[in-house]
């Protein structure tokens, strides 16, 4: 989609201050988009619309709970009924979750496939047959993670889990769009490590990073504007996959991801390897242990 003046997009997640959400919402303001922010957080989402207008953006806020079906359909009302279409659908509402297999608790477990899987799930069908309804072309994206994408941070279970399950609906989304000649098209975002509020705080990330440093991973933490900048080029390029290429990384990240990108690849050959030699799945595990 080469044209975004004047076109809507909506994006759930997009009230933390220094959420990805958030930048994108920004940056798609910039190039001439109608925003639709969606978040549960009503106070951060008030402030994120207030703070786009003064900016001279086109926006409004719906506090949305991405787990209730009801609530996305709502969001989707809300949006066909201020401005008449959706163009650009984001879900990329998020949280952060370990996930133990060792004992009873199973609210962890639910809140996170809730919100990480069901929110997106419930995104596509909430918007997509409206979408595709329009005639219009339009674009789908869900926020996925290297997490579950580039083999499987094997410590945070529930967050890996659903984030590769992203993976899987938005292919099989991909697939059934194709089948039916549709001019939607669809992306999946997988952001590098980014200073955002996912583990509660941005400062919070730094330990992540160190972290996984420490455990032999190359990790480089970018900020949500960057990842907002390799969205928008797929939005323009139609690109299913979202995750820095070398040359990329160089234009909008001056180089800094390069460790992490070649580490990423090797793990994706090594899993792709794994299944087709029937190993098990050391090579591509990875974590903080």
């Amino acid at each position: 989609m080469k044209e975004l003046t004047d076109r809507v997009a909506v994006i759930t997640g997009g009230g933390s201050e220094r959420g990805i959400g958030r930048a994108t919402g920004t940056l798609l303001a910039e190039q001439g988009m109608k925003l639709v922010l969606a978040d549960i957080d009503g106070a951060a989402l008030a402030t994120t619309v207030q703070d786009l207008r003064s900016r001279g953006a086109e926006a409004i806020g719906v506090e949305t709970d991405v787990s209730d079906y009801t609530s996305v359909k709502q969001l989707a009302a809300t949006a066909y009924e201020h401005y008449g279409e959706v163009n650009v659908a984001l879900f990329n509402a998020g949280v952060g979750g370990g996930g133990s297999f060792f004992d009873d608790d199973m609210e962890a477990w639910h809140r996170v496939i809730g919100v990480n899987l069901l929110g997106v799930l419930h995104g596509i069908k909430a918007f997509v047959p409206r979408m595709i309804e329009s005639g219009a072309p339009g674009h789908v994206l869900a926020t996925s993670s290297g997490a579950g994408a580039h083999g499987v941070m094997y410590t945070g279970a529930s967050y890996a889990t659903t984030k590769q399950a992203v993976c899987t609906l938005m292919e099989c989304l991909y697939g059934q769009l194709r089948d039916q000649g549709s001019q939607i098209r669809t992306t999946v975002v997988c952001p590098p490590l980014t200073r955002s509020n996912l583990a509660g705080a941005p400062a919070a990330m730094d330990f992540v990073a160190q972290g996984l440093e420490a455990s032999g991973i190359p990790t480089v933490l970018v900020e949500p504007e960057d990842v907002a900048a390799f969205t928008l080029e797929a939005i323009r390029e139609e690109t299913f996959w979202v995750h820095p290429t070398h040359e990329q990384d160089e234009r909008i990240t001056q180089g800094a991801l390069k460790s992490q990108i070649d580490w990423q690849d090797e793990i994706v050959r090594a899993r792709a390897d794994a299944i087709i030699r029937r190993s098990a799945p050391d090579p591509y595990l990875w974590g903080q242990a």
